[in-house]
Protein backbone atom coordinates (compact mmCIF):
# COMPACT_ATOMS: atom_id res chain seq x y z
CA UNK A 1 0.00 0.00 0.00
CA UNK A 2 1.64 3.45 -0.87
CA UNK A 3 0.28 6.12 1.64
CA UNK A 4 1.31 10.06 0.82
CA UNK A 5 1.73 11.33 4.26
CA UNK A 6 1.63 14.94 3.52
CA UNK A 7 -1.67 16.72 1.15
CA UNK A 8 -3.06 19.70 1.95
CA UNK A 9 -6.84 20.10 0.46
CA UNK A 10 -8.51 23.68 -0.04
CA UNK A 11 -8.13 27.23 -1.60
CA UNK A 12 -5.09 29.04 0.89
CA UNK A 13 -4.45 32.55 1.32
CA UNK A 14 -0.76 31.75 0.38
CA UNK A 15 -2.23 30.59 -3.39
CA UNK A 16 -2.15 26.97 -3.65
CA UNK A 17 -5.73 24.93 -3.75
CA UNK A 18 -6.21 21.44 -4.13
CA UNK A 19 -9.31 20.06 -3.74
CA UNK A 20 -10.59 16.49 -3.24
CA UNK A 21 -11.59 15.38 -6.58
CA UNK A 22 -8.55 16.56 -7.72
CA UNK A 23 -6.55 14.83 -5.23
CA UNK A 24 -8.46 11.42 -5.80
CA UNK A 25 -7.53 11.58 -9.36
CA UNK A 26 -4.45 12.56 -9.10
CA UNK A 27 -3.85 9.88 -6.43
CA UNK A 28 -5.32 7.08 -9.08
CA UNK A 29 -3.20 7.72 -11.92
CA UNK A 30 0.12 7.53 -9.56
CA UNK A 31 -1.15 4.30 -8.02
CA UNK A 32 -1.33 5.85 -4.54
CA UNK A 33 -3.90 4.30 -2.09
CA UNK A 34 -4.03 6.67 0.69
CA UNK A 35 -3.45 9.88 1.70
CA UNK A 36 -3.15 12.57 4.93
CA UNK A 37 -5.01 15.16 4.47
CA UNK A 38 -4.39 18.32 5.91
CA UNK A 39 -5.95 21.69 5.86
CA UNK A 40 -4.70 24.76 4.16
CA UNK A 41 -4.50 28.18 6.27
CA UNK A 42 -7.61 29.18 4.62
CA UNK A 43 -8.33 33.57 3.67
CA UNK A 44 -10.90 33.94 7.14
CA UNK A 45 -7.63 32.76 9.30
CA UNK A 46 -9.96 30.73 11.27
CA UNK A 47 -8.70 26.62 11.05
CA UNK A 48 -11.30 25.45 13.30
CA UNK A 49 -13.46 25.08 10.06
CA UNK A 50 -11.62 24.10 7.76
CA UNK A 51 -10.73 20.79 10.41
CA UNK A 52 -14.68 20.47 10.07
CA UNK A 53 -14.39 20.63 6.37
CA UNK A 54 -10.94 17.95 6.63
CA UNK A 55 -13.02 15.64 8.53
CA UNK A 56 -15.95 15.67 6.79
CA UNK A 57 -14.04 14.89 3.60
CA UNK A 58 -12.39 12.31 5.13
CA UNK A 59 -15.25 10.35 6.74
CA UNK A 60 -16.98 10.23 2.67
CA UNK A 61 -13.91 8.84 1.44
CA UNK A 62 -12.75 6.96 4.56
CA UNK A 63 -10.92 4.15 2.31
CA UNK A 64 -8.74 7.01 0.68
CA UNK A 65 -8.15 10.13 3.29
CA UNK A 66 -6.52 9.88 6.93
CA UNK A 67 -7.44 13.10 8.37
CA UNK A 68 -4.99 15.68 10.11
CA UNK A 69 -5.96 18.83 12.26
CA UNK A 70 -3.96 22.04 11.90
CA UNK A 71 -3.70 24.20 15.06
CA UNK A 72 -2.07 27.62 15.72
CA UNK A 73 -0.33 27.43 18.73
CA UNK A 74 -0.13 31.13 19.44
CA UNK A 75 -3.78 30.97 20.29
CA UNK A 76 -2.78 29.11 23.99
CA UNK A 77 -5.33 27.13 25.54
CA UNK A 78 -8.01 27.38 22.24
CA UNK A 79 -5.20 25.40 20.19
CA UNK A 80 -4.81 22.97 23.02
CA UNK A 81 -8.75 22.63 22.97
CA UNK A 82 -8.70 22.17 19.59
CA UNK A 83 -6.23 19.61 19.03
CA UNK A 84 -8.76 17.02 22.00
CA UNK A 85 -11.79 18.48 20.11
CA UNK A 86 -10.04 17.11 16.66
CA UNK A 87 -9.56 13.94 17.63
CA UNK A 88 -11.83 12.78 19.76
CA UNK A 89 -15.08 14.40 18.28
CA UNK A 90 -13.42 14.52 14.78
CA UNK A 91 -11.52 11.55 14.17
CA UNK A 92 -8.44 12.95 13.55
CA UNK A 93 -5.47 10.75 13.34
CA UNK A 94 -2.67 13.26 13.65
CA UNK A 95 -1.78 17.37 14.47
CA UNK A 96 0.05 19.32 11.82
CA UNK A 97 1.73 23.20 12.58
CA UNK A 98 3.18 24.91 9.97
CA UNK A 99 5.56 27.52 11.73
CA UNK A 100 6.26 29.60 8.64
CA UNK A 101 3.07 30.21 7.48
CA UNK A 102 1.15 30.69 10.77
CA UNK A 103 4.04 32.82 11.72
CA UNK A 104 5.66 31.47 15.37
CA UNK A 105 9.00 29.52 16.05
CA UNK A 106 8.51 26.07 16.66
CA UNK A 107 10.37 25.83 20.28
CA UNK A 108 8.63 28.78 21.23
CA UNK A 109 7.12 27.80 25.21
CA UNK A 110 3.78 27.95 23.82
CA UNK A 111 3.93 25.35 21.18
CA UNK A 112 5.08 22.59 24.03
CA UNK A 113 1.25 22.52 25.45
CA UNK A 114 -0.31 21.45 22.05
CA UNK A 115 2.84 18.94 21.86
CA UNK A 116 1.57 17.15 24.82
CA UNK A 117 -1.83 17.26 24.47
CA UNK A 118 -1.32 15.26 20.79
CA UNK A 119 0.65 12.81 23.74
CA UNK A 120 -2.23 12.92 25.47
CA UNK A 121 -4.22 11.71 22.31
CA UNK A 122 -1.75 9.40 21.58
CA UNK A 123 -1.36 11.39 17.92
CA UNK A 124 1.62 12.02 15.50
CA UNK A 125 2.61 15.63 14.87
CA UNK A 126 4.10 16.41 11.64
CA UNK A 127 5.91 20.02 11.57
CA UNK A 128 6.61 21.91 8.40
CA UNK A 129 10.15 22.02 8.32
CA UNK A 130 13.14 23.76 7.08
CA UNK A 131 11.90 26.85 7.19
CA UNK A 132 14.96 29.61 8.22
CA UNK A 133 14.45 30.99 11.60
CA UNK A 134 10.87 29.43 12.65
CA UNK A 135 11.29 25.44 12.25
CA UNK A 136 14.99 24.75 11.28
CA UNK A 137 15.88 20.69 12.05
CA UNK A 138 17.52 22.13 15.58
CA UNK A 139 14.80 24.18 16.75
CA UNK A 140 12.44 21.02 16.33
CA UNK A 141 15.22 18.84 17.88
CA UNK A 142 15.00 21.04 21.10
CA UNK A 143 11.30 20.89 20.92
CA UNK A 144 11.25 16.95 20.51
CA UNK A 145 13.46 16.93 23.28
CA UNK A 146 11.49 18.56 25.82
CA UNK A 147 8.24 16.65 25.05
CA UNK A 148 10.39 12.90 24.05
CA UNK A 149 6.84 11.18 24.30
CA UNK A 150 5.98 13.18 21.23
CA UNK A 151 6.16 11.46 17.87
CA UNK A 152 7.26 14.33 15.63
CA UNK A 153 7.27 13.93 11.89
CA UNK A 154 9.93 17.06 10.20
CA UNK A 155 8.55 17.30 6.40
CA UNK A 156 11.15 17.89 4.11
CA UNK A 157 13.78 15.77 5.41
CA UNK A 158 14.08 18.29 7.92
CA UNK A 159 15.05 20.91 6.04
CA UNK A 160 14.51 23.07 2.64
CA UNK A 161 18.39 24.44 1.13
CA UNK A 162 19.72 23.31 -1.96
CA UNK A 163 23.09 24.22 -1.14
CA UNK A 164 22.86 21.00 1.09
CA UNK A 165 24.21 23.12 4.42
CA UNK A 166 21.04 22.35 5.93
CA UNK A 167 21.14 18.35 6.04
CA UNK A 168 24.48 17.93 8.69
CA UNK A 169 21.55 19.72 11.23
CA UNK A 170 18.72 17.60 10.06
CA UNK A 171 21.27 14.14 10.29
CA UNK A 172 21.91 15.58 14.17
CA UNK A 173 18.56 16.02 15.19
CA UNK A 174 17.88 12.49 14.01
CA UNK A 175 20.69 11.19 15.91
CA UNK A 176 19.89 12.82 19.10
CA UNK A 177 16.35 12.31 19.36
CA UNK A 178 14.78 8.98 18.42
CA UNK A 179 10.92 10.49 18.51
CA UNK A 180 12.14 12.05 14.94
CA UNK A 181 11.03 10.97 11.61
CA UNK A 182 11.43 12.68 8.33
CA UNK A 183 9.28 13.18 5.65
CA UNK A 184 10.97 13.01 1.79
CA UNK A 185 9.27 15.82 0.11
CA UNK A 186 11.76 18.52 -1.58
CA UNK A 187 14.88 16.48 -0.49
CA UNK A 188 16.87 17.47 -3.56
CA UNK A 189 19.70 14.93 -2.62
CA UNK A 190 18.53 11.42 -3.10
CA UNK A 191 21.75 10.54 -1.33
CA UNK A 192 20.87 12.03 2.01
CA UNK A 193 17.59 9.99 1.99
CA UNK A 194 19.77 6.95 1.50
CA UNK A 195 21.74 7.44 4.26
CA UNK A 196 18.86 8.44 6.50
CA UNK A 197 17.25 5.09 5.75
CA UNK A 198 20.48 3.23 6.31
CA UNK A 199 20.95 5.25 9.57
CA UNK A 200 18.07 5.49 11.34
CA UNK A 201 15.60 2.60 9.53
CA UNK A 202 13.10 2.87 6.85
CA UNK A 203 10.63 2.90 10.13
CA UNK A 204 11.51 6.30 10.47
CA UNK A 205 11.52 7.55 6.83
CA UNK A 206 7.64 8.72 5.37
CA UNK A 207 6.96 8.91 1.48
CA UNK A 208 4.80 12.68 1.58
CA UNK A 209 4.62 15.07 -1.62
CA UNK A 210 3.30 18.34 -0.11
CA UNK A 211 0.74 18.45 -2.80
CA UNK A 212 -0.47 20.47 -4.42
CA UNK A 213 2.88 22.92 -3.32
CA UNK A 214 4.64 20.14 -4.96
CA UNK A 215 4.26 17.39 -7.32
CA UNK A 216 2.65 14.27 -6.27
CA UNK A 217 4.11 11.77 -8.88
CA UNK A 218 7.85 13.15 -9.41
CA UNK A 219 7.90 13.48 -4.74
CA UNK A 220 6.54 9.83 -5.28
CA UNK A 221 9.25 8.42 -7.90
CA UNK A 222 11.56 10.70 -5.23
CA UNK A 223 11.20 8.39 -2.62
CA UNK A 224 10.72 4.88 -4.19
CA UNK A 225 14.23 6.07 -5.51
CA UNK A 226 15.75 6.84 -2.21
CA UNK A 227 14.15 3.53 -0.94
CA UNK A 228 15.20 1.35 -3.31
CA UNK A 229 18.62 0.62 -2.30
CA UNK A 230 17.33 -0.47 0.95
CA UNK A 231 14.76 -2.69 -0.11
CA UNK A 232 12.71 -0.86 2.37
CA UNK A 233 9.95 0.08 -0.69
CA UNK A 234 6.69 -1.15 1.77
CA UNK A 235 8.31 1.37 5.00
CA UNK A 236 8.77 4.35 3.50
CA UNK A 237 5.85 4.70 1.04
CA UNK A 238 3.37 3.63 3.49
CA UNK A 239 4.40 0.99 6.30
CA UNK A 240 5.79 3.74 8.08
CA UNK A 241 3.51 6.48 8.35
CA UNK A 242 0.46 3.75 9.42
CA UNK A 243 2.97 2.43 12.23
CA UNK A 244 3.13 6.22 13.13
CA UNK A 245 -0.49 6.23 13.34
CA UNK A 246 -0.98 3.08 15.71
CA UNK A 247 -1.83 4.12 19.10
CA UNK A 248 -0.27 2.61 22.34
CA UNK A 249 2.98 4.19 20.58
Amino acid sequence: MIVDSHVLVGKSIHGYELQPETLLSNMDAYGIDRAVIIPVQPYSYHLEPENDRIARIAKTHADRFIPFCRVDPRQGEAAVREVARAVDELGMQGVYLHPWEEGYRINADFVVPVLEQAVACDVPVMIATGYPLVSHALQVADLAGRVPKARIVMTHGGQINISGLAQPDAYLAMQQHANLHLETSGVYRQDFLEDAIDAFGAHRVLFGSNAPRMHQGFELDRAKFAAKRSGKLHEVLGGSLLNLLKRGG
